[in-house]
């Protein structure tokens, strides 16, 4: 009975990558949420201020969406490689059982 490796590397790359760029989004986003809050309390004219603010507040919409996209992607990615890696291993599991029943002997024959 023999059971073939397994590999990832490539899907497991690009999971990291997907964590990776979430992780540089989510860093982005505090910036952005620490700027609006310093715009809040600037001493600029309330009209500048909120045309500041408003400008903030949709960067900060478009980078949330942005991270939940990538946790989206990540969280199909894992979902495929495990329905990829479970399909694998039935068809090594089916191959070694089909190689192991060719080998019975009948003896009582």
């Amino acid at each position: 009975m023999s059971i073939s490796s397994i590999s990832f590397t490539s899907n497991s790359v690009s999971v990291v990558n997907s964590t990776s760029d979430s992780n540089v989004l989510s860093k982005q986003a505090l910036d952005i949420q620490k700027e609006i809050q310093q715009e809040k309390v600037s001493k600029d004219d309330e009209k500048i201020k909120q045309s500041k603010i408003s400008q903030l507040q949709a960067q900060l919409q478009q980078i949330q969406s942005e991270i939940q996209q990538k946790q989206s992607q990540s969280t199909n990615q894992t979902s495929s490689q495990q329905v990829q890696a479970s399909k694998s291993v039935d068809n090594n599991l089916n191959t070694s059982k089909q190689s192991y029943s060719d080998n019975i002997l009948d003896t009582f024959a």
